[in-house]
């Protein structure tokens, strides 16, 4: 990123002033700015110096002020894994709203689970795994980890913080704090830290999230090397209770009031968690051969990614409950514990031009290594392998181009060789017919090998010992979106999936003996399987968005509508019918002060065979013996924008204060009770 040099220093001078200025004037903000290991970044427009002269001091008197030149808010950039360049939004308006949640995303497609940092439940399957090595697993998990293209970078004319945070449930607070800076004009580094902590209002619900994430981005004063690395620590801890046992999954659908205290309910088991630890290390430097220009529309370049992350998960339990998961070899304390290595090289060239457009080629070597410490020999002397273990060469390459309201895009990579054979395919071309039409067309196709835990599991339980040889699941996707302002956004998917996977149940019989080896009792429990479909299946998912304004009145409203199609449609559930609309109240109130927005949101989903949850696994598996859903959710919200700092008041699930809940969300685990929310976003700017 360039600055105005001589604006630039000005502006650190100022800020320098500033800060030796606020000394003894704030303890409070000193403190919250040391919790978050920056310096004191309260940002002013304008201020009063009363410790100078005299003349300063007739200066405050009278009611002049020295003004300090800030910079443009356009020039605190952010930078995307793919470099595509965006700056500090410091707004109020409603997808704020939506997207002020634990995942710090829009949550439309998914429902999330009684406690905050646990899973969410997908009101549309959600498949953004673009990677020629498998899917680690545990994609519940996953939810609140942060992968690589989720990690941005910066470049400020001064320090800047971003400070989230949230009430949770019962002992427990969700905070986000981020701090950047600009060392110089060309080397920037930030940090963040994601804390969260949420004890529930159910038995052995506890959610922790401990994820740290650290980045450098530096550019040669020549504008000839660029480099943007970043090092993330993630710990996301759940304990798991297995949900509602039957009695009391009764008693709370029944709406009995001696149960409104919910930790009086009884769960499957109080004795479990699970545990996802994540490190990675990223790094992307490139050499420009030609840079023509300063805004760098002309260039060329080769460069080199490296990538080495580790992975764990365990589910540990201080003794084995046989009648949820069927047959132990270890009745006692034990833990089931799965790792992935992997190590990646590539070497890219890439060249630009603003009217060719932006040509990207690469070459990528990945090594890996999953699996446990130990093989497993069943009593049929079926072996289970310990690891599984090789390497993957791929070739790809990018295209982009937008010249004259005219879109071209495509994104290629394939295996070459190696232990799995993944290819993926995506293009778009669009065209811009004016300021408010505008329309693309897409087509994506992915050939993607099955997640490592499909393919190899071991665990204390039987049930949960596999080693599969599964057939590539292909995806063709079709796609079209039509974007009017002041009208409305409507977007098409008609989705083939062939080989399809997923997790289903299968009956297994668990036997109770006595001390002399008697069998005394027998019991048939559903455990969670992995299973591929042979035939396709067709998925239609048709979304329109649009927004209404009347004075100070808005109101917001997203549809969607799905509908599966094939031969096997029980192993794809999917609600066919999702409705979002906010209406809400927009004004600045206090003489301009404050900005305020205030009303209601409603979200509602037809009745659906609602996917289970294995916590063993922490996946979703398909069940069709019960429906879920077709009742409304109503929030109340009242959000207000002050400087810099947005203020978020939320009163949940409203619509339980008429009457108790009794829905669940799926097989044994309910939906949310009435709740009182608050919380903030606060930016900082030295």
């Amino acid at each position: 990123m360039l600055f105005e040099s001589d604006l630039y220093l000005k502006i650190r001078k100022d800020s320098a002033y500033m800060v030796k200025l606020a000394e003894g004037k704030s303890l409070l903000i000193w403190t919250l700015c040391f919790l978050c290991a920056s310096t004191s970044i309260f940002s002013q427009e304008e201020i009063n110096d009363n410790k100078g002269t005299s003349t300063e001091s007739k200066r405050k008197f009278s009611g002049e002020k020295k003004k300090i030149e800030r910079a443009p808010i356009e020039w605190y950039k952010i930078i995307s894994h793919e470099r595509d360049t965006t700056y500090l939004d410091t707004t109020l308006h409603i997808k704020k709203h939506y997207k002020f949640n634990y995942l710090r995303k829009d949550n439309f497609e998914l429902q999330h689970f009684v406690n905050t940092g646990r899973p969410y439940l997908e009101l549309a399957k959600q498949n953004h795994h673009t990677e020629p090595l498998p899917h680690f697993g545990a994609k519940v998990r996953h939810f609140g980890y942060f992968d690589k293209e989720d990690i941005t970078y910066h470049h400020v004319p001064t320090p800047l913080t971003d400070l989230y945070y949230r009430s949770a449930f019962e002992q427990g607070q969700n905070l986000d704090a981020f701090f950047t800076t600009n060392t110089s004009q060309n080397l920037n580094f930030s940090l963040a830290y994601k804390g969260e902590r949420s004890l529930g209002k159910f038995r052995n619900q506890l959610s922790s999230t401990k994820s740290f994430r650290g980045t450098i981005s530096y550019l040669h004063p020549s504008k000839k090397y660029v480099a943007n690395l970043h090092y993330t620590d993630q710990r996301i801890l759940n304990q798991e209770n297995g949900g509602l046992d039957e009695v009391s999954e009764a008693q709370f659908t029944g709406g009995n009031q001696e149960f409104n205290d919910r930790g009086t309910l009884e769960v499957n088991f109080e004795n479990a968690e699970n545990l996802l630890d994540g490190k990675r290390f990223y790094i992307d430097h490139q050499y420009r051969l030609r840079v023509k220009d300063t805004i760098s529309s002309n260039q060329i370049g080769i460069g080199h990614i490296f990538t080495r992350e580790t992975k764990e998960f365990s589910f540990d339990q201080s003794f084995a409950v046989e009648t949820f998961f069927g047959e132990a070899q270890n009745v006692d304390q034990f833990t089931d514990k799965r790792e992935l290595k992997s190590f990646s090289n590539s070497i890219y060239f890439d060249a630009s031009n603003k009217y060719l457009g932006h040509l990207k080629a690469f070459v990528k070597h990945t090594d890996f290594n999953y699996g446990y410490n130990s093989i497993f020999i069943r009593s049929n002397q079926t072996v289970i392998p310990a690891r599984i273990t090789g390497e993957i060469v791929s070739l790809g390459g990018s295209y982009k181009n937008y010249y004259k309201g005219i879109l071209l895009k495509g994104d290629l990579e394939s295996s070459i060789s190696g232990d799995f054979k993944n290819q993926k395919f995506k293009g778009t071309a669009g065209y811009k017919i004016n300021d408010t039409w505008n329309f693309d067309f897409g087509y994506q196709l992915t050939s993607e090998a099955p997640a490592f835990n499909y393919q190899l599991h071991q665990s204390n339980y039987n049930a949960y010992l596999w080693n599969n040889d599964f057939e590539n699941e292909v995806r063709n996707v079709f796609s079209v979106n039509l974007r009017a302002k002041r009208f409305v956004n409507l977007s098409l998917d008609y989705n083939v999936i062939s080989n399809y996977l997923f997790f289903g149940r299968r009956s297994v019989t668990v036997e109770t003996t006595n001390t002399t080896g008697t069998i005394t009792d027998t019991e048939i429990v559903d455990v969670t399987t992995p299973l591929q479909l042979n035939d396709p299946i067709q998925v239609l998912k048709i979304r329109a968005k649009n927004t209404f304004r009347f004075r100070k009145l808005t109101l917001d409203n997203t549809i969607q509508v799905q509908n599966v199609g094939g031969s096997n449609t029980s192993a794809y559930n999917v609600p066919s019918f999702i409705t979002r609309n906010s209406l809400y109240f927009s004004s600045n109130v206090f003489k301009r002060a404050m900005f305020l927005q205030t009303g209601f949101t409603f979200k509602y989903y037809s009745k659906f065979n609602a996917d289970g949850y294995d916590p063993l696994l922490s996946e979703f598996y398909v069940q069709n013996d019960s429906e879920f859903g077709g009742t409304p959710f109503l929030d109340f919200f009242l959000n207000a924008k002050v400087r810099q700092t947005r203020i978020f008041f939320t009163l949940e699930n409203i619509q339980h204060l008429i009457g108790s809940n009794t829905e669940l969300l799926t097989a044994g685990y309910p939906t949310r009770d009435f709740v009182v929310r608050f919380g903030l976003v606060w930016n900082f700017f030295l």
